[in-house]
């Protein structure tokens, strides 16, 4: 909204400096006053439209009503009624009307009107909807962008910042091209060559390398909704990622963007198409799938088509297309047929609406870049094999020193399994709990058709490692069986185990992993109810039954806790028994808990453990077990031994990951487009409605914007051609726009998604068109306009601001300073990697998962998916790779686009919850104690290390105010961590990578504060 005033104020501001002598035009001085004030109710939108005026065409807005009146009557301002009415102070008369709530017309923007209807009303287009031309700079030689920049400035009586200092220079550039900040020996190659033409030759260095299609797909991802799920409430994985490769192998490559596009919307209908050509079809493909039940799929499949005009009209037109579902557009001159001519381009995709593996069209394709991803995977496994082997045979020492002492306590009175006696009972529908002195919890007074069982309680034992169930025949229950249901069976559709702390409310969850009973239901003869284990997903469409089983036996089930449980003094557990059936009338009628402190055997299975077996026998020395007895007694001991399922659980994630990476190897099948046989009949959709036909339409364009040329085919092949011809006035304008946003943070046009009458016009119009036509004449190389802008002067500026500057010009739009912005998470993230020298540069291939708080996938899908960061190299490479789910974005990544429909607006954050992230993520931690345990190994004097640690982060030295600084921080931790060794050992466990074993540990601790104290810094995180 500010940015919006901003540029109102420089409009008028210009209205108000017009020389008497300059004609008034119509694009640049009028019809931004019409659309703000008056085309919302006589423009294009007859639906809107009062008194049948209609200001956006010449030919009606001079046209004489009934009554002999004319809105504008050339050279005549004074009998225009369009005058008339603005002037007024009749609330009856003004327009824009009181009711419209917008203010009278500025004295300035009145006499702009004036004075055009007095030179004629000559009419015009808005700039944009006209063919940039290019005209001749303001000044010659040099960089054509510094001439039209400067050219500006001295208007405004500025003069260009002077130049920044290189190092800033080159960490920008490399921020800006690579997404990575200059190595150590880059910046010092740069520092050291004095040749004229070391600036140029950086730049082009940068141009070449791997790394920039991988900054510019990040950019091209956000544009095309690319995400590695379907979104909505199944979210399913879907295989697009060799697409995501295409991308950056075609930034690399410098592919024409016409081609770009081309391919993307029509692959499949170029002569002779190749598998790449296919495959980048999905950049349509991208668009979020609903697989929901009880959902129409057709309907899903209108959306789809619909997100595919919408995504052209964002990301290539710089149009807001989607306001001409419902009607005409209010400001630009789209219609709605024009809008469903669009669609009728895509409507006939060979698609069903159907979302995860039924989301055909498929292209299945083997990944050339995938190969990498398995070597890493096997390399992990066996990494993970050898230290499981290690843990094993140290935790086998252990096992036999305590295996005696173990033996001499057991005796016959031993119970693995304790049952539990409630404190409190209660239920959430009604029903009246009550537990007998057997510690059997009866069901009583009303039976409702669902309820939901609470028992609070103490424990006995020191920890609780999982919970027994035992479900009870009862005669007070239907037929004597489990329930007081109308058929006497149960269903128990979640289990959740909780502690509460005295005199408070919050409940804390404890995690269940695993569930076994001695009988469930098949599901699919009983509603979707059976599986013991759906009690832990939080889903009550399925859940725990018996039903086929007798009802007059007892049946057990048993839980797993994640973790041992153990209770503080003043907490109590709570167990509670969701019964929530879509069936109903089957809650339990009597029931028995237990708990155990037991690992390993007893809370996997329903047989007694090692322990309660030996507790039956007269076996008290290790000299009498059985080889069996013996290897069952280790193999339960290493189920509670904590150094080895450390291990043991990486080996497990370890094997899963191989797997992944060896799927990944084979053949995938990507979303592409693919017309179907017979193609569809294509309508306008009556206020949007995706079943509501109108008219018919045939595929056509909105011709206001740019002519269709009769060698065209009417297909998706012709609507891209069209779409990068020379002749349609804003794709080549938009694609730059989006491209000077990168460099500078801000596009020319500071509403890249809206070129139209309702968007801000460019703050230079002249160098938008100047790029324009450059990018077009040199055959759409992305590289080639990249490389003049990063050349220029104008970019080389420092960023540094005065008072008066800053007053004048806030947003930078005059650009007479470097821009300066927070960087975007995404790079904060690689360029930690990339300092602490953990950055896997292996490309493409298979998405990896980062780390990331624990649970968080866990508890917005109900247990369905479980996050598990990835292991090895695997875990340290570029953000461009991280597994995407729809639903939850990553949750590092606070200014992202989020990736469900187009965006290409650059997001800015300033949340504390970034810095908490910065500061507190375990991928940062580790960044930080790496990064010491480097400049501890390469430096051999505190000085040294804090200069290496600067140099590595902030692509600089220190200066001599801040060493003193840096010292201090570094003294304070030393004394600290040597004081406290346990904390600097937390320190160092950050993240999955070895330290040295030679290191002082509170020394590595104490750098890896100050690392991460730079890394935090304004400077360390911001694009200077």
């Amino acid at each position: 909204m500010k940015s919006r005033i901003f540029a109102t104020v420089l409009l008028l501001a210009a209205a108000g400096t017009l020389h008497a002598s300059e004609p008034v035009r119509f694009g640049r001085d009028i019809l931004p006053i019409l659309s703000d004030n008056c085309l919302s109710c006589h423009g294009p939108d007859e639906s809107t439209r009062k008194a049948g005026l209609r200001l956006d065409l010449r030919n009606e807005a001079i046209h004489a009503n009934k009554n002999g009146t004319s809105a504008i009557v050339p050279l005549n301002p004074e009998s225009s009624e369009l005058l008339k009415r603005i002037v007024s102070v009749d609330p009856e008369e003004i327009m824009p009307t009181p009711k419209s709530h917008k203010p009278p017309l500025k004295a300035a923007q009145v006499e702009l009107i004036r004075r055009w209807i007095a030179e004629g009303a000559p009419w015009g287009k808005h700039w944009a909807f006209e063919c940039p031309q290019k005209s001749p700079p303001p000044s010659a030689g040099g960089n054509p962008v510094d001439a039209y920049i400067r050219a500006n400035l001295q208007k405004e009586n500025l003069t260009p910042a002077s130049r920044a200092e290189p190092y800033t220079l080159l960490r920008r550039l490399s921020f800006d091209l690579t997404g990575l900040p200059p190595t150590t020996a880059e910046l010092n190659a740069f520092l050291s060559d004095s040749a004229p033409d070391a600036w140029q030759r950086a730049v082009q260095r940068l141009l070449a390398s791997a790394h920039f299609g991988e900054r510019m797909a990040m950019w091209w991802l956000d544009v095309s909704r690319y995400a590695d799920t379907d979104g909505f409430q199944s979210d399913s994985t879907r295989a697009n990622w060799p697409w995501r490769d295409w991308v950056t192998d075609s930034f690399n490559a410098n592919k024409p963007f016409n081609e770009f596009v081309v391919e993307q919307f029509a692959g499949d209908l170029l002569p002779n198409s190749t598998p790449d050509q296919r495959i980048a079809t999905c950049f349509h493909r991208n668009h979020m799938a609903n697989g929901e039940g009880g959902r129409d799929p057709e309907e899903s499949r209108v959306d789809y088509v619909i997100d595919r005009v919408n995504t052209t009209g964002t990301a290539l037109l710089g149009l807001t297309l989607g306001c001409t579902q419902c009607h005409n557009h209010k400001f630009d001159p789209v219609t709605q047929a024009d809008y469903y001519s669009l669609t009728a381009f895509f409507n006939s995709i060979d698609e069903t609406g159907a979302a995860g593996s039924g989301a055909k069209p498929f292209y299945e394709t083997h990944s050339a870049h995938a190969a990498h991803s398995l070597l890493a995977a096997n390399s992990t496994v066996s990494e993970w094999k050898r230290a499981e082997i290690e843990a094993r045979l140290a935790a086998a020492e252990f096992f036999q020193k305590n295996l005696s002492p173990l033996l001499a306590t057991l005796d016959e009175s031993f119970q693995e399994w304790r049952p539990l006696s409630a404190n409190y009972l209660a239920s959430s529908e009604g029903t009246v709990l009550l537990q007998e002195s057997d510690q059997s919890i009866h069901a009583t007074g009303p039976n409702p058709k669902q309820d939901e069982y609470r028992i609070f309680s103490n424990l006995t034992l020191k920890r609780a490692t999982g919970l027994k169930l035992e479900i009870l025949p009862e005669e007070r229950n239907t037929n004597g069986g489990l329930s007081r249901g109308a058929s006497g069976e149960f269903i128990l559709t979640d289990l959740k185990v909780q502690v509460r702390q005295s005199g408070k409310s919050e409940l804390r969850d404890i995690a269940v992993k695993g569930a076994v009973a001695d009988f469930s239901a098949d599901k699919k003869k009983n509603g979707g109810y059976g599986d013991v284990k759906d009690t832990l997903d939080d889903d009550p469409r399925n859940g725990w039954s018996t039903k086929g089983a007798p009802q007059n036996i007892l049946h057990t089930a048993v839980f797993e806790f994640l973790e041992p449980l153990v209770l503080e003094p003043d907490e109590e557990i709570v167990i509670e028994l969701r019964q929530r059936s879509t069936l109903g009338d089957a809650n339990i009628g009597c029931f028995r808990l237990f708990v155990t402190d037991q690992a390993g055997e007893t809370v996997r299975s329903l047989t007694p453990g090692v322990l309660q077996t030996l507790a039956g026998t007269q076996i008290r020395s290790a000299s009498d077990l059985s080889e069996a007895l013996h290897k069952r007694l280790f193999e339960n001991y290493l189920e509670d031994y904590a150094p080895y399922l450390k291990v043991r659980t990486a080996l497990a994630r370890a094997n899963e990951q191989a797997a992944e990476a060896k799927a990944a190897n084979g053949p995938l099948k990507v979303m592409v487009l693919e017309e179907r046989k017979e193609p569809r009949d294509t309508f306008v959709l009556v206020r949007g409605v995706w079943d509501k036909h109108g008219d018919k339409v045939e595929p056509g364009v909105p011709l206001a914007i740019a002519p269709w040329a009769a060698e065209l085919p009417r297909n998706r092949l012709g609507l891209a051609r069209w779409i990068v011809s020379n002749e349609n006035p804003l794709t080549a304008r938009v694609v730059v726009n989006q491209l000077w946003q990168i460099m500078f943070g801000n596009g020319l046009v500071r509403t890249p998604e809206d070129f139209g009458l309702q968007g801000e016009r460019p703050t230079h119009p002249e160098l938008l068109d100047w790029l324009a036509v450059e990018l077009m004449e040199s055959g759409w190389s992305i590289k080639h306009i990249l490389g003049l802008i990063a050349t220029s002067d104008t970019y080389q500026q420092s960023s540094a601001v005065s008072v008066d500057l800053l007053n004048k010009d806030p947003a930078n739009r005059l650009v007479a300073r470097g821009s300066r912005f927070r960087l975007p998470s995404w790079m904060l993230r690689d360029s930690a990697l990339h300092a602490s020298g953990l950055l896997n540069t292996s490309t493409g291939g298979p998405p990896m998962r980062p780390y990331q708080p624990a649970g968080v996938w866990e508890e917005l899908f109900m247990g369905r998916f479980k996050y598990e960061p990835s292991l090895g190299a695997t875990q340290y490479r570029r953000t461009l790779y991280t597994f995407w789910r729809r639903a939850i974005a990553p949750t590092f990544l606070f200014d992202s686009a989020q990736r469900r429909v187009c965006e290409v607006r650059s997001n800015r954050t300033n949340t504390p919850l970034q810095a908490l992230t910065l500061l507190n993520d375990e991928g940062s931690r580790e960044a930080a104690r790496v990064l010491a345990a480097r400049s501890i190994v390469a430096c051999g004097d505190p000085e040294s290390r804090l200069r290496w640690l600067s140099e590595a982060i902030l692509s600089r030295a220190p200066k001599a105010a801040e060493i003193p600084l840096l010292q201090r921080s570094l003294d304070s931790a030393l004394a600290h961590y040597r004081a406290h060794p346990e904390d600097a050992l937390k320190v160092l466990q950050a993240g999955q990578s070895p330290m040295p074993v030679f290191q002082q540990q509170p020394d590595v601790a104490a750098y890896a504060l100050v690392a991460s104290l730079l890394l935090n810094l304004d400077e360390a995180i911001t694009h200077e």
